[in-house]
Formats: C-alpha cells, sequence, structure tokens
C-alpha cells in the first residue's frame, strides 16, 4: 500500500509581531496562504520502524519534522511503527515558505490515509500544534488567521486568485535567527500587506532591499519577504510574462495561490492512490 501526497508551501501575506513571550516563542498576528509550490512525500508500509528518506543535506532521524510526526502520529494511535517515507523537496529550506511545516502535517495526513484515518481532524490539529506553529494551517490550507505562536487557526475567504514570483536568494536565514533579532517597529500604514521581520531580514542581509526594490519595478502590486526570509515574492493580478534576471545563485519560483478547496482536492488525490 502507498500513499504520495504534493506538500505545498506558504507566504505570509501579513506578519505582525506582538511581542515575545515567556516560553521563548513569538505572539503573532499573520494571514498564511497556501501556494503551488510542492515537496513530493511517499508513504509506503514498512517491517518495522519508522524509514524516512530525506535529501542530503537536511535533518536525518529525530531531528526532522517529518520523523517527529510519525513518531507523534504512532504514539498517539499505539499502531506499531511500521513506515517508509520518501521526501522528495522542490520547496527551498531557509527560504520562509514553510516547507518543514508543511511535510510534517502531510506525514499526519499521509500515515493517517494509509491506516484508514484512525484520528479526526480535531486529533490531527492538536499533534500539529504540539509539533510547530505553522503545522496546523497545512490540514486544510487557503487563506487563514494564525494567532497566539501561529498555531491557532482561523479560516478566511479565499483570495482572488493571485500570481506570485518568489526569489530565492543563494543564501538563507535561520527563523530563530531573525526572531532573536526582532525589536518593535512602527508598521507602515501605506500597504495593507506588511511583514515586522522584513526590517530585520533587510538589516542581516542588506542586498535583499535591491531585490524587493526589483519586483516593485517588474509590476508587482506588493513585494514583501516570506516569513522569516530568505526567499522575496512580488504579488501580481496576472502572471509575469517574462523570468527576471537574477544574479548566480537566485532561483524563481512563479506560482499561483491554491483556495482551501484545491487543498482538499489535492490532499484526496493522493488518498484516492490507496
Amino acid at each position: 500500500m502507498r500513499v504520495t501526497l504534493l506538500s505545498p508551501a506558504k507566504v505570509n501575506l501579513d506578519l505582525k509581531v506582538i511581542r515575545r513571550r515567556s516560553d521563548g516563542y513569538h505572539e503573532v498576528e499573520t494571514v498564511l496562504q497556501t501556494i503551488a509550490l510542492f515537496d513530493r512525500l511517499v508513504f509506503s508500509q514498512h517491517e518495522q520502524g519508522i524509514n524516512l528518506l530525506a535529501p542530503a543535506g537536511l535533518p536525518q532521524g529525530r531531528e526532522n519534522l517529518c520523523y517527529i510526526a510519525a513518531e507523534m502520529f504512532y504514539g498517539s494511535t499505539s499502531l506499531a511503527p511500521a513506515v517508509t517515507i520518501e521526501l522528495t523537496k522542490s520547496i527551498p529550506i531557509e527560504a520562509g515558505l514553510g516547507g518543514g511545516s508543511s511535510n510534517a502535517a502531510y506525514v499526519l495526513l499521509g500515515l493517517n490515509a494509509l491506516y484508514g484515518s484512525p484520528l479526526d481532524m480535531r486529533g490531527l490539529e492538536f499533534l500539529a500544534a504540539r509539533i510547530g506553529s505553522d503545522v496546523p494551517f497545512f490540514l486544510r490550507g487557503g487563506t487563514a488567521k494564525a494567532t497566539g505562536r501561529g498555531e491557532v487557526i482561523t479560516p478566511l475567504p479565499d483570495l482572488g486568485p493571485k500570481w506570485l514570483r518568489i526569489v530565492k536568494p543563494p543564501f538563507g536565514l535561520s527563523t530563530a535567527q531573525v526572531y532573536r533579532a526582532w525589536q518593535p517597529v512602527a508598521r507602515s500604514s501605506s500597504s495593507i500587506m506588511n511583514n515586522d521581520l522584513e526590517a530585520v531580514a533587510l538589516k542581516l542581509r542588506p542586498e535583499l532591499a535591491e531585490l524587493k526594490a526589483r519586483l516593485m519595478q517588474d509590476g508587482a502590486e506588493q513585494s514583501l519577504l516570506c516569513g522569516s526570509g530568505s526567499a522575496m515574492c512580488g504579488i501580481y493580478e496576472e502572471r509575469p510574462t517574462s523570468g527576471l534576471p537574477l544574479a548566480e545563485g537566485y532561483r524563481e519560483y512563479v506560482v499561483p495561490t491554491l483556495t482551501a478547496a484545491e487543498c482538499q482536492a489535492n490532499i484526496q488525490r493522493g488518498e484516492s492512490a490507496l
């Protein structure tokens, strides 16, 4: 038996950092949006244990959120661990696109499908919130508001169809490093889309300011940092018709937004292949 799921990325259409919390996290208010940039997860039954096949350069074993999600799934169902999980990455790491959180959520969904849905959505959401801040969001996708440390999810009406040009520089930014450097700043009133972590990222990597400006010059209606970076995205009404000239090491992704219904259809396609 096999299940194959495509695990989508996200962008933060707005990200407000409220305060540092006593538990080490930050209180946030953010609007999350799934996009059509995917990793691939393949689940197959294995003789014994959790066999995670992750690309070189990624954390392995218990250092990987996929492994942690699998352990938590088995621990909550009393099933004996017996699975091979193959992870193929297309979402860049240290980009602010939520690839690790998405992968963890889709491990929960994939294992639940493989074993005939022993957990309902409430059970999956409970586990997802324990794994990481953005993980619960990916169980449903679409457009949503996230509060708390990012684990309290409130669905919002789907954003009208948009296109994004995402540019990933040859360097990454650590989420922990960016949040540690965050200081309260006045929000811009000129845009409905802001990212309070952008000022930190621009200070750490000043070349991101030029990239942001180039996306606006390219015709984007808005450009902003993706999550905690290092990727920068431009938001467009129509699909950009030509590539953006980029220096060596920079990568570009041109993708549409995904509705919640499209995310659920994507999950059901994978589960129906059982």
